[in-house]
């Protein structure tokens, strides 16, 4: 960017989008992170915390859990039949989607 006398960083889509440090870095560098700041990249990475934050602005969120789920399988079950079938289950933070399992059938929700 120096070279180029940018001005600002463009991430494009992926990991340096969703690159809290990189942010940070871009703009103690003296350049124009063009996204988020870098707290709502960290807010927003985790699932768990985005959806609270979410629910606290007044967007409308899918329904499901409001965390981790519990430990307790009958009431896994129970939050899964609130929002209906097919279910998502996904790690709180990160995978890029490769850590989600699609679950069609009640009978099937504690498989695994």
């Amino acid at each position: 960017a120096e070279v180029t006398e940018a001005d600002g960083i463009h991430p494009g889509n992926g990991f340096l989008a969703e690159n809290a440090n990189f942010a940070e870095q871009v703009e103690q560098s003296g350049f124009v992170f063009i996204g988020p700041k870098a707290d709502t990249i960290r807010l927003m990475g985790d699932k768990v915390s985005d959806k609270h934050a979410m629910i606290e602005a007044g967007v409308p969120c899918v329904p499901g859990s409001d965390g981790a789920l519990p430990h307790d399988g009958e009431e896994i079950l129970k939050i899964a039949d609130n929002g209906g079938y097919p279910v998502i289950i996904k790690a709180s933070g990160g995978g890029g989607g490769r850590v989600m399992r699609v679950v069609e059938k009640k009978e099937d929700l504690l498989q695994s």
